[in-house]
């Protein structure tokens, strides 16, 4: 969908390969700490995000038949747990402020505290779409809202940011994906345990298919010996 998960690795990571599952938590974990931390405008936050998503997102692995299944989970998920943890932020720490420099750094500042004062999902429309580079499509998932909504919320957000960059517009967007590209992360890894319990639940599955036939079949065998037992007694 958006990222390099691929369906040959959904369908090994759901066996348990442990390679494949490396894979896929490399593909998806990456651009929701980069989402995370410039939405949120905070490394702790995004911590927090991130580490609740690696934790849901196991129950989760063995249910994804395609690659964009588990890309739109992720992508979504990580959009709704900031809206939960999000908290004020701080100029000063803001990664998407982090180590800036260049003759339109105050004009960049000033664009970057708008885009802070915006509603919450006007921010997020305006990061998605200009700093993630992400169609109404892919914001209308991540958002959970349709694309006329995307459109409305990035509209508004362009409209209040537009006017204090002027002629710039284009060159501080471009900056901002620059910065956005560039901030610090802190990628948590994949879980250890969870190709274990994939293997573990296969297992128990197949005992459990195996034990159902068993049953049956012993089932079988009773009532043919009833009928071998109670079959000469019978007089006609």
């Amino acid at each position: 969908m958006f990222w390099q998960i691929t369906d040959e690795d959904i369908a090994a990571a759901r066996n348990g390969n442990t390679g494949a599952i490396e894979r896929v938590y490399a593909q998806a974990l990456e651009p929701c700490c980069r989402i995370a931390t410039s939405i949120a405008g905070r490394h702790d936050v995004a911590r927090s995000v991130l580490k609740t998503l690696v934790r849901r997102s196991t129950g989760q692995l063995e249910k994804w038949d395609y690659a964009d299944e588990a890309s739109a989970w992720f992508m979504h998920h990580t959009v709704i747990l900031l809206r939960e943890y999000r908290k004020p932020i701080s100029p000063d720490h803001d990664p998407l402020l982090h180590e800036i420099g260049g003759p339109d750094v105050v004009q960049y500042r000033a664009m970057i505290n708008a885009i802070r004062a915006l509603p919450e999902q006007q921010q997020e429309a305006f990061i998605l779409h200009h700093a993630q580079r992400w169609n109404t499509r892919l914001c209308a998932v991540a958002m959970d809202c349709s694309n006329t909504a995307v459109e409305a919320h990035l509209s508004e957000a362009n409209r209040q940011i537009q006017p204090l960059l002027g002629i710039n517009f284009a060159a501080l967007i471009g900056f901002l994906q620059q910065v956005h590209r560039s901030v610090p992360l802190e990628l948590p890894a994949a879980p250890k345990t969870i190709a274990t319990k994939i293997k573990a639940r296969r297992g128990l599955q197949f005992l459990t298919y195996i034990a159902g036939w068993l049953l049956i079949l012993a089932i079988i065998v009773a009532i043919v010996a009833a009928a071998v037992l109670i079959g000469p007694r019978i007089e006609i």
